[in-house]
């Protein structure tokens, strides 16, 4: 059975390199063209990816997109992703936690053990960059981490 996620805040990256990833590791992803739509395409969903580049097909912040998602599916798994290395992003994702960044877990994809119960959780900030895709045994421990994030 295929698996919905949304593609909250759609890149380049995120569609012409995660989207056929996410089909080959058995997600429908489906683009979300305005906050406004978030609402109506949650529903149903395994999970969300949030691009962190400056530049998306929506206008909105990662800020207003992660807010919207959070009103809409407050429980719902969430992985940032981009073309940057972990290093270069981490402070951004603790911004984005704001105060509640001493209870959210903030780990890449390459630094974390599919078993690791933390993923899954709505308090999980999992990151994946182009460097998770890069090698066919990256992709398959960024299919199995992202399979636990993303399971109900």
């Amino acid at each position: 059975m295929a698996k919905p996620v949304l593609l909250a805040r759609p890149h380049p990256f995120i569609v012409s390199e995660m989207k056929p990833f996410l089909e080959q590791n058995g997600y429908v992803p489906t683009k979300v063209d305005t906050v406004s739509d978030i609402p109506k395409k949650v529903t149903g969903s395994f999970g969300a990816i949030i691009s962190l580049a400056v530049v998306s097909s929506m206008p909105e912040s990662v800020e207003i997109v992660f807010s919207e998602l959070r009103k809409s599916a407050s429980r719902l798994p969430v992985l940032f992703a981009s073309m940057l290395d972990f290093d270069s992003v981490k402070s951004s994702l603790e911004r984005l936690a704001g105060p509640k960044l001493d209870q959210t877990a903030i780990f890449a994809v390459s630094h974390v053990n599919e078993s690791n119960p933390a993923l899954g959780k709505p308090d999980t900030f999992l990151y994946l960059g182009k460097d998770d895709l890069a090698s066919p045994a990256q992709r398959e421990k960024a299919g199995r981490v992202i399979l636990k994030h993303f399971s109900r």
